[in-house]
């Protein structure tokens, strides 16, 4: 440990929970060490924000800095957390967000509720009722004063968790829809809260590898953190970190609206596409302003809805692996096309259907007889066929899959090692964190490691009980061994994603548990849904909580008040989300089963992931067995295993020349990123990637310190504002949209970026 506060106090970055600096015996000597490093960083910090250090000391050399140089260790214990604010504007807005989310996923537009709209919402809401509400006598609770972080940060947490249409509602939805299977209102609210507290009782288990130390910085949320901070610990508008902030806010709000509904070519800009509008293979390899368009080579686009602030604050390697990644995906893609493998030509370009012999649509529920597979009606219509490029994506994901094992287990494995012992009753040495921000955690009550293990039995045991009442078909081991690789997994995507931000693996998980349920139990679409289910929906509210936690840690939030308050969101989300969908269903039923639904309503979600659960569940033997033609993509996740090894034998060979940073993982799920979606913001993101976390971080370390992450904050916030009222405004949400009258710049019979329309 450092002498002096004029340098970073040394965190062990390398080594932060290994068996060396956290397989300590709890002597009073660590603590004395404990309680000196955080002096020692208050003072470095006081340094920082008085613009008394050396630009060498504002430089960020390691990732993992940005929590100590960004962010303040600040904290009073004395400042309440749980006060009337919290709780009414906690369960208000989770009731607004669970309602508009639920709302979205039976809407023609396919939106999300940001949690930065909701917590600018929330901070002018709780300084309204600081200002407005009586403060003195018996309404000192209601009002205990100035509206201040913890608050704002539990009622974040709180209706986070909910504003989301969960993962469990589609399940029940498409039940309900297709199979003429309606769940009670108890089994499908057990349903709901089940699924996500399987997530949070894994997170509880992890969280003293995957929150509590220096070196899981979690990327995703030091912007946020560090908004939270600036909006509560400044001097308001006379900081120039908050003047800052709402002045990029304001430009974004406005500057928006232009490429969003009044000039969408900003959306996606190819010369190639200007030049000639009636080429698919330009609009092919060009074009990408346009959803499932093209790859988007060498566009521009000037929309930061599309582009999103990950660019400022994702970590220089993990940049540089997505983009090594993505130029595989250029070769790749036009590769699987051009040279026509799996025919590819007979299909479109980039599509996630599923294609008939003819290159017509497949009709899925076709195959169907009282909901289950049949073979005979599979021989009638024949083979199926996916594009080419999304069977390429479903290789490189498992390919990724596979790499993340000995990934992770190879280079994290000293920090993995020390955490499993402390799971044996038998093990003498206790399990130590070194932290500034978590040593002044230590003064609130923590968590005990029973409530974890307590809640997952008691999820487990909702799941197995709604698993059977809902006549899933899924056996109760399948339920088992699923809900064990999803706890293997969890522990592999959120070491990841705490240590590098990486967290592009949603959708591949989700392909991945759908892949092996179809082993498991062949033929059946709804037992394919509920493995789905309990597969990635579990791990994803795992590593959400343990962001959340972390976001706690960062604003020193006491984390019994962040567990209450992650629980309260998930009850209060879960009956609100299946209220709405019955809702909704019952009263629009005719139009949700439709294909094309109506201005208001569109059953296009629940559409969409019943084929996908039909698609697996139904035809995955038939496309992925031993003699089809995709029988690669299940291949791929032991061929990835070995992938990362020449990495790993070249860092023996050369150990000083990086090798290290090198993510077999990132650059495989990256190397077919381009087959879905708007991709014209690739370009941009890779070049504001590298200008801010190379350029600004090494030649201005003191601006980066300071700004980089408010402004990556007030980017997404101003963007996220306006987008969200242009929605009901002008794009239809509200029932009636509004176009902007058709000019050269909003051309509607061709793409965005004037290219070729897409093949449908």
């Amino acid at each position: 440990m450092t002498d002096a506060v004029n340098t970073l106090p040394v965190l062990d970055e390398k080594n932060s929970i290994s068996d060396e600096s956290l397989q300590k015996k709890g002597d009073d000597s660590v603590e004395v060490n404990d309680a000196v490093i955080a002096k020692e960083v208050e003072e470095f910090e006081e340094r920082l924000q008085n613009d008394e250090a050396t630009e060498d000391e504002y430089r960020v050399q390691e990732a993992w800095e940005v929590a100590i140089k960004v962010l303040s260790t600040r904290d009073d214990p004395e400042i309440p957390s749980l006060t009337f604010r919290t709780f009414f504007l906690g369960l208000g807005f989770s009731a607004f967000g669970a309602v508009l989310a639920q709302i979205y996923y039976f809407k023609p537009q396919t939106l999300s509720v940001s949690t930065l709209f909701l917590l600018v919402l929330s901070y002018w809401f709780g300084n309204g009722m600081a200002m407005a509400l009586p403060s003195h006598g018996v309404f000192r609770w209601i009002n205990p004063g100035p509206f201040n972080i913890k608050e704002h940060v539990a009622i974040i947490i709180m209706s986070s968790t909910a504003a989301v249409s969960a993962t469990a509602i589609q399940v029940i939805s498409v039940q309900d829809l297709y199979y003429n299977n309606k769940l009670n209102a108890g089994l499908a609210i057990f349903t709901l809260i089940g699924s996500q507290l399987l997530g949070y009782g894994y997170a509880g288990l992890l969280q003293d590898l995957l929150v509590k130390p220096t070196k899981c910085f979690w990327p995703s949320t030091i912007s946020t953190a560090n908004l939270f901070q600036a909006l509560h610990f400044d001097n308001q508008m006379t900081s120039k970190r908050v003047r800052l902030f709402w002045t990029v806010f304001c430009v974004m709000f406005v500057w928006e609206i232009i490429p969003q509904w009044i000039f969408p070519l900003l959306t996606g800009i190819s010369i190639f596409c200007l030049a000639n509008n009636t080429s698919t293979v330009f609009r092919n390899i060009f074009g990408g302003a346009s959803n499932n368009e093209g790859m988007g080579l060498l566009s521009w686009c000037f929309d930061w809805n599309l582009i999103g602030s990950d660019c400022l604050f994702n970590p220089l390697w993990l940049q540089i692996n997505q983009d090594i990644g993505i130029f595989l995906t250029y070769i790749l893609m036009a590769g699987v096309y051009y040279g026509n493998l799996w025919r590819a030509k007979d299909f479109p370009f980039m599509s996630q259907a599923i294609f008939a012999e003819d290159g017509s649509q497949y009709n899925q529920t076709a195959l169907l007889t009282n909901g289950k597979f049949d073979p005979a009606k599979y021989e009638q219509l024949g083979p199926a066929f996916f594009s080419a490029t999304n069977a390429l994506y479903l290789m490189t994901s498992n390919l990724s899959l596979g790499a993340t094992v000995t990934h992770v287990f190879f280079w994290h494995w000293q920090d993995i090692k020390p955490f499993l012992k402390s799971f044996n009753p038998w093990n003498k040495t206790a399990l130590v964190v070194h932290d500034p921000h978590y040593e002044k955690m230590k003064a609130y009550k923590q968590i005990p490691r029973w409530w974890y293990f307590v809640l997952l039995a008691a999820a487990y045991a909702i799941a197995q009980a709604t698993n059977y009442g809902g006549h899933s078909g899924l056996p109760w081991w399948a339920v088992t061994v699923i809900l064990l690789i999803s706890l293997v997994l969890s522990l592999l995507f959120s070491t990841l994603a705490a240590t590098i931000g990486f967290k592009e693996f949603s959708s591949s998980a989700n392909g991945f548990y759908q892949m092996i349920t179809a082993y498991m139990v062949p033929g059946e679409p709804i037992a394919n849904m509920y493995g789905a289910l309990y597969g990635q929906h579990p791990q994803g509210q795992c590593i959400a909580m343990l962001a959340d936690l972390k976001l706690g840690q960062y604003c020193k939030l006491p984390p019994r008040v962040t567990f209450s308050m992650q629980i309260l969101g998930t009850v209060v989300g879960a009956i609100l989300n299946y209220v709405m969908m019955v809702s909704i269903i019952d009263s629009n039923r005719d139009a949700l089963l439709s294909i094309s639904g109506t201005r208001l309503w569109s059953g296009q979600n629940a559409q969409g992931y019943n084929s996908n659960a039909i698609s697996w569940g139904g035809l995955g033997p038939e496309m992925f067995g031993a003699n089809s033609v995709y029988h690669m993509v299940p291949i791929c996740l032991a061929i990835g295993v070995f992938l990362p090894l020449p990495f790993i034998v070249a860092w023996y060979f050369w150990p000083k020349a990086g090798f290290e940073n090198f993510s077999t993982p990132i650059i495989l799920q990256y190397s077919c990123f381009l087959s879905v979606g708007i991709n014209t913001s690739v370009n941009p993101m890779m070049a504001i990637g590298l200008f801010s976390q190379w350029w600004v971080r090494t030649r201005y370390p003191r601006w980066f310190t300071k700004y980089n992450y408010i402004v990556a904050a007030a980017l997404d916030g101003g963007t996220q504002v306006i987008s969200f009222i242009l929605n009901f405004a002008v794009f239809g949400a509200s029932g009636t949209a509004h176009p902007f009258p058709e000019w050269w710049g909003n051309d509607l019979s061709l793409s965005a970026d004037r290219c070729a329309l897409p093949e449908n």
